[in-house]
């Protein structure tokens, strides 16, 4: 399985439908719901793939909610509520599941989407959870696309080493992103969240005539990592966004600019990461 080759299936199927107003290609997709928009994001967490069987299970739960909540404050939006469900191997005992599931509520409250409403089910293989995140737009839906020859390459926080820690403990930016779309208005363009690593996330900001260009001198360094682990380690959830104006130093770092150019992304010196990433296969 090549899940990028399986993505761009689906994109090239894109919905036509008069209620779908954000169809499958960006962090959450969008529909019309009688005058109402609503964005919506799916996204799974398997034992022994994004954590390890040892991990504490309400930090699991935790993180599940976490990892999709990092797509609300990627669109700029306002979570209202969230579904999980669970499949679980059978001999699983149920005060861990209970343990993970206080975790997934716990933050699921805090960061403002409720868990309401869910399923159970049992199988042979790893427990894997599954969360749907619901919200509504901010005061603008801030897509991958829209980009614009000049503008700053900008990432909140710290990149790179988040296998120390930060992958099971960090906080969505869904604040963040609410400050930047105040702050910067009109003259911020594009985002997404770094979940697959900065050089192929980046490369979805890209277009066919703008390539991001990154300094990777300026990379804010989590504590531990390399300019290496800051491109491809991924598990950040730090946003990437590209903007006419430079953000207030205190919410983000400038990293690069937008340019004309077909490699998607490139550092200084002209070598091409956009590929540089967690490969799904």
């Amino acid at each position: 399985m090549h899940e990028l080759e399986i993505l761009k299936s689906i994109y090239a199927a894109k919905s036509t439908h008069s209620q779908v107003t954000i169809a499958p290609g960006d962090d959450m997709g969008e529909v019309r719901v009688g005058n109402q928009r609503v964005l919506c994001s799916v996204d799974q967490l398997v034992i022994g793939r994004h954590v390890t069987p040892r991990t504490n299970p309400s930090l699991i739960g935790r993180k599940a909610i976490a990892r999709c909540f990092s797509d609300i404050a990627a669109m700029c939006a306002v979570p209202v509520g969230s579904l999980f469900t669970a499949c679980v191997p059978t001999t699983t005992d149920n005060a861990w599941c209970q343990a993970v599931f206080a975790g997934a509520n716990e933050v699921a409250q805090k960061w403002g989407g409720p868990i309401f409403g869910g399923d159970i089910a049992s199988s042979e293989g790893p427990a894997i959870f599954t969360v749907t995140a619901i919200a509504t737009p901010g005061s603008r839906t801030i897509k991958r696309t829209g980009a614009e020859d000049g503008d700053y390459i900008c990432v909140t926080g710290e990149l790179g080493n988040s296998i120390a820690g930060h992958h099971i403990s960090f906080t969505p930016r869904i604040a963040e992103a609410q400050e930047l779309l105040k702050v910067l208005g009109d003259n911020l363009h594009s985002m997404i969240d770094i979940s697959d690593g900065l050089g192929q996330d980046a490369s979805h900001l890209a277009t066919q005539e703008l390539q991001l260009v990154i300094d990777t001198t300026l990379l804010p360094l989590r504590k531990g990592a390399t300019v290496d682990n800051a491109i491809s380690d991924g598990e950040d959830y730090e946003l990437l966004f590209t903007s006419s104006t430079k953000p207030p130093e205190e919410l983000a770092t400038v990293i690069g600019r937008v340019e004309s150019g077909t490699n998607k992304v490139i550092t200084l010196d002209g070598s091409i990461i956009a590929n540089c990433g967690w490969n799904h296969q």
